[in-house]
């Protein structure tokens, strides 16, 4: 068995324990996601309606503090920033255990979420800094699939929970995740230490990221792409069982489909985006294979049962598709295009792109379809043809706009004409 596990690994080095990290993180994140929300319904009292608030306005305040969490690890180094924000995240987990109120819950949540999205950050800037250019993609790619992989694993344990739906047994999810997250911590502290780097003269300071409007265009481009995931996870459940004749349990299998490509495709299909152009290509492919898949979906709620589930299945197949190498295309292009000496700064920035998919995408996904039936995804696949388009224009600014590291910035450099 310990050979076998070694095999499913990288090498000895910081790639296997950043994959460690992940392996760890996705179990305890799994057993939270699944089975958190519905605790806070069961046992602490509040409603759906109230849990969902509080998951809404952890994501847009964390969003909004990813380019200063980035910055502090440009400035600290990433790899005690992590360990530092991980440790935040435990803390905040046992919070959870005494929360008794809806205020403090939100409060909680938006603590949560704050840790969770900066550890994020901070954290891409370390596989960066400990990968170098030659594997922070590939690196990325393999701890993705890990992810999956654990997640997938540990929501089936909280599903256990859930059946048992006891207090004890909740509490378990809560202070399982918190231990694990002291895990991580102890195990980013494990890599070698990436350097903070000081502060430049102000006449070779790099643009501020906020203000780099190409980097910018590249990052809401490339989280267009993430309501495809959104779609697969949310709307095709929804539009097979409201407007389709196929099985309902089919909706189980979309999302096992999804979880096994994800985990034994998602390195093998992110060998091409270490570099701007193949990533670029990468992203172009997303869009293509997104849209189609919108298409395909339009189709099935004119079509019998059996014609449906099958062509459903496809569907689910082409959205996968398109979450893998948009994935891909993401690692590419955030990490090529950013400055090497402010990558925390950059990463958080281009995080910002998540904010249409986060905020609109769920509503997008179900609403649209529901109003205006297989019309609804064929105007949802115009968005990913917009993509399509916009695509390489936006990639071919940032590139023209890259300011050699160590250069004085030229006076409005990247700005919009």
């Amino acid at each position: 068995m310990r050979r076998l596990i070694s095999r499913l690994l990288p090498d000895p080095g910081p790639g296997r324990v950043l994959v460690l990290c992940t392996a760890v993180a996705s179990l305890g994140n799994g057993l939270y996601v699944t089975g958190g929300a519905v605790y806070f319904v069961q046992v602490v009292g509040l409603s759906a309606g109230q849990v969902g608030l509080g998951l809404s306005l952890a994501g847009i305040v964390a969003l909004a503090l990813g380019v200063p969490a980035g910055k502090l690890a440009d400035r600290i180094g990433p790899r005690e920033v992590s360990a530092l924000f991980v440790l935040g995240k435990a803390a905040a987990l046992v919070a959870a255990v005494f929360v008794q109120s809806l205020w403090a819950y939100l409060a909680m949540s938006v603590v949560l979420g704050l840790f969770e999205q900066s550890g994020n950050v901070s954290r891409d800037a370390l596989v960066s800094g400990v990968m170098g250019r030659e594997g922070r993609v590939w690196i990325s790619a393999y701890m993705r699939s890990v992810f999956n992989g654990g997640f997938s694993l540990a929501a089936l344990a909280a599903g256990l929970v859930i059946a048992a739906d006891s207090r004890p047994a909740y509490l378990a999810l809560l202070w399982g995740n918190a231990l694990a997250m002291v895990l991580v911590a102890g195990l980013y502290l494990r890599l070698p230490r990436v350097p903070g780097i000081p502060r430049a003269p102000r006449d070779q300071q790099p643009r501020a990221a906020v203000r780099d409007v190409p980097y910018l265009l590249v990052a809401q481009l490339a989280g267009i792409a993430r309501i495809g995931p959104t779609a697969l996870a949310v709307g095709l459940p929804l539009w097979l069982v409201v407007q389709t004749d196929a099985p309902r349990a089919l909706a189980a299998w979309i999302m096992l489909i999804n979880t096994l490509m994800v985990v034994f495709l998602q390195v093998r299909m992110a060998r091409d985006a270490d570099t701007v152009r193949g990533a670029a290509r990468l992203q172009r492919l997303t869009a293509v294979v997104l849209a189609v898949a919108c298409g395909v979906t339009a189709v099935t709620g004119a079509l019998p049962g059996w014609a449906s589930a099958v062509v459903l299945l496809g569907a689910a197949v082409l959205f996968t598709f398109g979450e893998i190498w948009g994935e891909a295309a993401r690692w590419g292009l955030r990490y090529e295009l950013a400055p090497a000496n402010v990558q925390g700064e950059y990463l958080g920035a281009f995080a910002t792109g998540d904010a249409f998919a986060l905020i609109a995408g769920p509503a997008l996904v179900t609403a649209v379809p529901d109003r205006f039936g297989g019309l609804g995804w064929l105007l949802i696949g115009g968005l990913f043809l917009g993509l399509l388009a916009a695509s390489g224009p936006a990639v071919r600014w940032a590139e023209r706009t890259r300011v050699p590291a160590g250069l004085p910035v030229p006076v409005g450099a990247g700005k919009a004409s």
